[in-house]
Formats: structure tokens, sequence, C-alpha cells
């Protein structure tokens, strides 16, 4: 049959469509030959029509058979090509964790010591901090001022690293590549966290910085090689210093929430949100917090309205200090 094979695609769609599966198809067209042609009337004999049914039949099945073996093969290439992807991607992973694991080992550990080690320590301790009383405290405020503000606002430990907003917190702990999900074990209540591969001890197992809310808490494992734990935290106005009491903690004085973070939350919580930043920030300068500031210039406007007052021997306290002293006198 001469022309374009696909031009009754179409029609033959529409057909296929709403007989629903190939028997039907095949019973609507042998149908229509026998309504409306002489294919079954006219042929000289079953085995004739049986014969010009099967010429076709064999015609389109041997280009059938030809497809499945091109999209076999094609399969078979990608299915290959998978496998060595997988595998560079398990050797890569393997290495990655066992240099993770020389780098731990090779850390410093903690030594024991007599007790004379120990007072001779902490006498040449004292004694350099004596000899540093007469430095400028303005140096180490400017040194503190420069320090970073952390990753995520989180941290590193040997076990994990972990990330957090004000109300909600991400910890990712590396496990060996190929840890299936049903190998871990992970649990966490309202205060406390257990990590690790099932007959294995725990990875982490302790008690959390602050209350979560279990319920709104869950973990996954990224790429067979990352456990991923995400929580919620029971308050959602105060940043963690730590995950696990007792491991490396973060200076929260430094953290800087994304803009688009607070943007996200509601007028009044945001208003507080800015306002804690701003007073951690001037507190870590050792100046005055917003509150501080305020009262300042209460006391300006009243000394302002009483000229006949005299402030010049009033001692002021603030709350909290970064302001103080006494007032300038009038007339």
């Amino acid at each position: 049959m001469e022309g374009d094979p696909e031009r009754f695609d179409a029609v033959l769609l529409n057909i296929a469509q709403q007989s629903g599966s190939i028997d039907g198809i095949l019973d609507i067209f042998f149908g229509f030959l026998q309504r409306k042609t002489d294919f079954f009337t006219g042929a000289q004999s079953e085995e004739a029509a049986q014969e010009m049914v099967l010429k076709y039949y064999k015609k389109h099945w041997k280009a059938g058979v030809k497809k499945r073996s091109e999209i076999g093969e094609k399969n078979r290439i990608a299915d290959e090509e998978r496998r060595v992807k997988a595998e560079e991607k398990k050797h890569k992973d393997e290495e990655e964790y066992r240099k993770r694991q020389e780098e731990l080992a090779n850390k410093p550990k903690v030594e024991e010591v007599t007790d004379e080690e120990a007072a001779a320590i902490k006498a040449k301790k004292e004694k350099k901090e004596e000899a540093k009383d007469g430095e400028d405290e303005g140096e180490k405020s400017d040194e503190d001022s420069k320090e970073s503000p952390p990753d995520g606002n989180g941290g590193t430990t040997d076990k994990y690293t972990w990330t957090q907003t004000l109300s909600a917190l991400e910890v990712f702990v590396p496990v060996r590549p190929g840890v299936k999900a049903k190998q871990l074990v992970v649990e966490f209540g309202t205060d406390t966290l257990k990590v690790g591969i099932k007959g294995e001890p725990l990875m982490i197992d302790g008690k959390l910085h602050a209350k979560i809310k279990p319920d709104d808490c869950m973990w996954t494992l990224v790429d067979n090689k990352n456990i991923q734990i995400n929580f919620e935290k029971f308050d959602n106005m105060k940043w963690w210093t730590c995950v696990i009491q007792g491991d490396a903690g973060i200076n929260t004085k430094k953290i800087v929430p994304e803009n688009s973070k607070l943007s996200d939350l509601d007028g009044e919580t945001r208003m507080t949100v800015e306002k804690m930043m701003y007073d951690q920030r001037q507190k870590a300068l050792g100046k005055p917090t917003s509150d501080q500031e305020k009262q300042h210039d209460l006391l300006e406007k009243f000394k302002a309205a009483h000229p006949e007052m005299d402030f010049s021997k009033a001692k002021v306290n603030y709350g909290g200090g970064g302001m103080g002293g006494g007032g300038g006198g009038g007339d």
C-alpha cells in the first residue's frame, strides 16, 4: 500500500480508544470487512482469505520484531551505562567515606594527665590570662565582630553537620555507602535523639539542645550515604547553639538569617526577630540594645524639658550595660 503509512492513524487511534483492546480492534475490523466488503463473500476459499491476512500479518510482524530488537539493545546499553555509573558512584562514595573516617581517626585525641600535670597546665593558663589583662578590650571586640556567621546557621561535628532556621533544624549524618533504610535506627523523642545502624554501636545517642515536636519530624536516607533528619522546634523563637548537649556549639550572636526567610514571617513575629538580631549585634559590639537606646532617649528628652535640674552626678543604670554614667547638668 503506497502513501504515508500514518495518514489513517487519527481515525484508527479513535477506534482503538473506543474498542479498549487489541481483540476489540480486530473484531471491529473483520466485522467491517464482513459487512461492507466482499472479503468473505467474494473469497475463492477460506484458505485464500487466511493467506491474505497472514501475508500482511507477517509483513508487520517482521517490522515489529526488528523494532523490539532495537528497543531491547537500546535498553541494554542504557542499563549498562547506569550500572557503570552506579559502580563509579559507589567507589567514589566509599572513597569519600574512607577518607572521612581516616580524618576522624587522625584528629588529636584527649590525653589523660596526672593531677600534678593538670595543676601545672592550669597555672600556666592562669599566668597567660594575667598577662593579657592589660590588652585593649576593644581589639578583642573587633576580632569577635570579624568572625564569620556559621554556615547555614549551624555547624559540623565529627559525626554530623546541621543547619537551622528559627523554627526548624536539619541534621545530616553520613553513613557507610550502600546502607539500606531498613538497616537504620533513627529514633527521636521530645528531647532525645538516637541514630545508628542495626547491630552496630549508635553514632548519636544523647539529649537534644532543646525540645522538638516529634510528630512533625521526619527522616530519610539520601543517596544511600546520608541520613537527613528534619526537626520542628518546640520553641520557634530561639536559635540552638548545638544539636546534642555536650557537642561543639556555635556562637548564635553571629547568626544572620536570610531576608527571604524573614519576609515569610508575619509582621509582629518579624519585628520581634529583627529586634532580637539587632540587640545581639549591639551586645556583641558592647553597644546599647534597642530598649536601652529608648530609655536613653527618654532621659535626654526629660533633661531637655527640665533644664533647672542637675543630672551631672546622676548614675543611670539602663539594665544590661552598654550605656551608663551621669547625664549632663543644666545651667
